[in-house]
Formats: structure tokens, C-alpha cells, sequence
């Protein structure tokens, strides 16, 4: 506790000091089949990932960023709302993605996270207060602690996957993997106990917690989107990770092939959004 500490004052330290600063981390259980040339993925000690036993894997994230999107959606009514998003990167370093190992958050929907993140309630007369966020992809345990958000692929509002590159010289990528629901339809899960999720303490000025009456809370607006120097606080993670073919195949209804790469990580991670090469993709 004390050294995670030590590394959350240091990421605050450095906040706003430069492009990819921060803080972070992201360990688990990885295997690879045919990594490399070598064979298989295999730890630091020499073992050797199965699918049955997955090896120690440390993505030692030294390189934070993040690239927000006005993503326009067309609605059935011939109206158009901006759906904001944001590509959140953890890598191991500040080379190009297609030469290192990233851990990407892909957020497709940042009014939904921020609706979690702020935790506003609803009061109604005579019954308990209503969520002012999705239940079926958010979690809060308390009114001012993080909002868990559900990583879901099949209508999910945050995705993340993988990518091995500076480990494997084989290009796989891995799906952080949720209940596949054969119909489609997404449903709650009690107590935020999801196969992949992500809670965020701090999702720029989407918490209110100096507002601990969560029924005193501002709405989010439909256009909310993360500025530059705001601050991205990820206080844990957890993922389930499984081949992005295999999730394809789950998805078309299709034979699932064998998983040439899976395992599962946790982490967290904390920054601020800074503009400049290698951080965002627009100048």
C-alpha cells in the first residue's frame, strides 16, 4: 500500500509536466502460442503460458494517453448527437504502438461513464431514488467511491483489448471478455460482479463527490467529454482477457476456433490528458 502510494503522489507530481506522464500498472496471467520465433510466451523465470496455465505477465506501462473523439451519431429521428469517446493507451513505452505492448481502453460512450462516474440520484415521492445512470453497465458501492463500469463487447459502453507487440513478434490481440449473452440482450448483474470492468475515481469533472448527497449532483450533459489537463484516474481494473477471434466468432454465431493468445489482468492507472505527438492523433 505504501509503494502505490508513493506512485500516486508521484503521478500527481508529474501531472500536466508532459505528454505520456503518469502512473501505473497492469499485471496478470498471459499465454501466447507461438509468440515468436522462439515458441510460446514464457515469464521472466522461464515458464512457459499454457491456455490451462497461463505465465506471470507485467506490461509495465511507462507511457500514458489518451485521444478524445466527437464521434457523431445519426438517430432514426434525422437528428445528430455527438457520442464522445476517448482511446485511453497504457504502453510499455513511448514508441509506436505497432512496435509495443498497449493496453487499450476504448470508451464509445463517455456521457454513459461519466453519468457512472458522477453517481447522481433521482428522487421520487414515495420510493427510492432513482439511478441517473445504466445499472446494466454501471456500479456504485457507495456515493462517493469510484463508478464501476461493465467492459462489455456485445452493446457495451467501454471496450479493451491487448496488444503483445513488443513481447510477441506474432501480431495477436486479446478482448477483455464479458458474458456473451446468446441473445443479445445485456443484462444487470448484482453488485457490478462482471467478468471485465474498470472503476474511475476520477473521469475529468465528471465526479461531484464534494457533493456527498448524490440527489444534489448536477445532470451530465449529453455532450461531456474529457478536456485537455484533466485528469484520468483509474483505481482499478480488472480483465478478463480471450482471443479477439474467439469473441468474433461468439459474435457472427459462427464454430469458435482454438485461443491462440488469453489470461487476465489487473491494474490501474492515473494521468492527465496532454496534447502532443504520440499522445493524441489530431494536432
Amino acid at each position: 500500500m505504501a509503494a502505490r502510494l508513493a506512485l500516486l503522489l508521484v503521478a500527481l507530481t508529474l501531472s500536466g509536466c508532459g505528454v505520456g506522464k503518469g502512473a501505473g500498472a497492469a499485471d496478470g496471467k498471459l499465454f501466447v502460442l507461438n509468440c515468436s520465433g522462439s515458441g510460446d510466451y514464457c515469464d521472466r523465470a522461464g515458464v512457459c503460458g499454457t491456455p490451462s496455465a497461463p505465465a506471470d505477465y507485467s506490461l509495465g506501462p511507462g507511457f500514458f494517453a489518451g485521444e478524445p473523439i466527437d464521434d457523431l451519431t445519426q438517430y432514426s429521428g434525422g437528428t445528430q448527437s455527438r457520442m464522445n469517446r476517448i482511446t485511453i493507451r497504457l504502453q510499455r513505452s513511448g514508441k509506436q504502438v505497432e512496435s509495443n505492448d498497449v493496453l487499450y481502453f476504448d470508451v464509445v460512450n463517455s456521457y454513459e461513464v461519466a453519468r457512472c462516474v458522477r453517481g447522481r440520484e433521482v428522487p421520487i415521492a414515495g420510493q427510492p431514488n432513482q439511478h441517473d445512470y445504466d445499472d446494466r453497465y454501471c456500479f456504485r458501492a457507495s456515493p462517493t467511491g469510484p463508478g464501476r463500469v461493465r467492459i462489455s463487447v456485445v452493446g457495451g459502453v467501454l471496450h479493451s483489448t491487448l496488444n503483445p507487440r513488443m513481447t510477441c513478434t506474432r501480431p495477436v490481440a486479446a478482448t477483455a471478455d464479458d458474458v456473451f449473452p446468446e441473445d443479445s440482450v445485456v443484462q444487470t448483474v448484482d453488485n457490478g460482479a462482471w467478468e471485465s470492468w474498470i472503476e474511475f475515481a476520477e473521469f475529468g469533472s465528471a465526479a461531484q463527490n464534494d457533493r456527498p448527497d448524490p440527489t444534489s449532483r448536477m445532470p451530465v450533459s449529453p455532450t461531456f467529454r474529457i478536456d485537455l489537463d484533466q485528469r484520468l484516474y483509474a483505481s482499478g481494473f480488472s480483465l478478463t482477457l480471450q482471443d479477439q477471434k474467439v469473441v468474433t466468432a461468439q459474435r457472427e454465431i459462427r464454430p469458435l476456433p482454438n485461443p491462440d493468445i488469453g489470461g487476465s489482468l489487473t491494474g490501474w492507472f492515473d494521468f492527465s490528458l496532454q496534447r502532443g505527438q504520440g499522445a493524441q492523433i489530431f494536432p
